[in-house]
C-alpha cells in the first residue's frame, strides 16, 4: 500500500465539494493514499479511503475479532 500508511490527518470536505469533485477525490484516495471525511450540515457522515487500504483495514478487523492481532501493523 503505497502512501496509505502515511500518518496524515484526513481532509474534511462537505457533500457539495464531493459532488462537484468526485473523480478528483476518488483518485486522491486511490492513488495518493489520501483520506477524506465527508460532512453534511457540519456532521461527519462517511470516510473515503482507497480500496486497498479499506481491504487491509477490514482484514485486520476480522483478525482482531478472531483474537489474532498482527504485531507488524
Amino acid at each position: 500500500m503505497s502512501g496509505a500508511q502515511e500518518k496524515s490527518s484526513p481532509q474534511v470536505i462537505n457533500a457539495t465539494l464531493l459532488r462537484t469533485r468526485t473523480r478528483d477525490i476518488l483518485e486522491q484516495a486511490k492513488f495518493r493514499g489520501e483520506h477524506f471525511i465527508v460532512e453534511t450540515f457540519g456532521k461527519p457522515m462517511v470516510a473515503i479511503v482507497g480500496i486497498d487500504e479499506y481491504r487491509a483495514l477490514m482484514d485486520r478487523a476480522r483478525r482482531t475479532e478472531d483474537g489474532r492481532v498482527d504485531e507488524d501493523m
